[in-house]
């Protein structure tokens, strides 16, 4: 099985720019999706689809998702709204609560989404009532698990973008700790640039930025910047616990082709 993941897309109104052309990315990111052999089963939106949360937006987002072929899930985002969220992707199986999570199943996998957002920062949450239903939904999945979320639950070594924080952290890497054979593979967003590590036993991810990306500069109390690095999104194949990630940029101007080797 193959899961398709794209991530802060950053949405704007109709003729809006932000450093870049967030909505023509999107769109272009769309159409390669589509024209992906073998398709994914789905695809995975790990946040920040909107970069204000604004009605507009979203209904910019519609209209750029309508041409995509593929089944989407996506995730809450820092920048999202949670009602406009849920009222623009209906047919998500939201969980009937104040986060914006949900989990589905694809054969023998468990995908478990976790809204880690918290409405009054930018920063992450990990409350009570998320790890009362997440350890819900680990405890009744019987095969391997998929844990989506838009906050990684680590720090990166991006001062500026680590110091929005991540409230019961603790607890969360606890959970994930307890089931580590249970979960094979963490996706995330949030800091625009492709980042692997492992958490708890478990490999985690970072699905690089359908818009601009955050510069790597790793010393310490760096100032904010930003680069336009080629956009794009993540294949992860699935073969029993094996998760193999592959990274396909979109408007680079390149094509493949045969290099007459023999």
């Amino acid at each position: 099985m193959i899961i398709a993941q794209l991530s802060d897309t950053h949405v704007l109104e109709r003729d809006e720019k932000n450093f870049v052309d967030n909505n023509a990315s999107l769109a272009s990111i769309v159409a390669s999706l589509n024209a992906e052999d073998p398709r994914p089963e789905f695809v995975l939106a790990t946040g920040d689809l909107t970069n204000w949360g604004f009605p507009g937006q979203y209904e910019m987002l519609t209209e750029l998702l309508s041409e995509l072929d593929i089944r989407l899930l996506p995730l809450m985002g820092n920048h999202d709204d949670r009602t406009l969220t849920r009222q623009t992707f209906p047919d998500v199986p939201w969980v009937d609560a104040d986060h914006a999570s949900w989990v589905t199943t694809s054969g023998d996998y468990t995908l478990i989404g976790l809204d880690s957002t918290d409405p009054d920062t930018h920063g992450a949450v990990f409350d009570k009532e998320r790890q009362g239903w997440l350890e819900s939904c680990l405890a009744s999945a019987t095969g391997p698990v998929i844990l989506a979320l838009h906050h990684p639950p680590f720090t990166t070594g991006i001062d500026w973008m680590d110091s929005s924080g991540f409230a019961g952290l603790t607890e969360l890497r606890g959970l994930i700790a307890d089931n580590s054979t249970k979960i094979i593979r963490i996706l995330c967003g949030h800091f625009h640039r492709p980042v692997f590590t492992t958490v708890e036993g478990v490999t985690t991810s970072v699905c690089l930025a359908g818009t601009y990306h955050v510069a790597l500069d790793l010393r310490p109390a760096a100032d904010r910047s930003l680069i336009r690095d080629p956009r794009g999104y993540q294949l992860h194949l699935l073969d029993g616990t094996s998760v193999v990630t592959h990274t396909r940029y979109v408007d680079t101007g390149e094509v493949a082709f045969d290099p007459g080797w023999t």
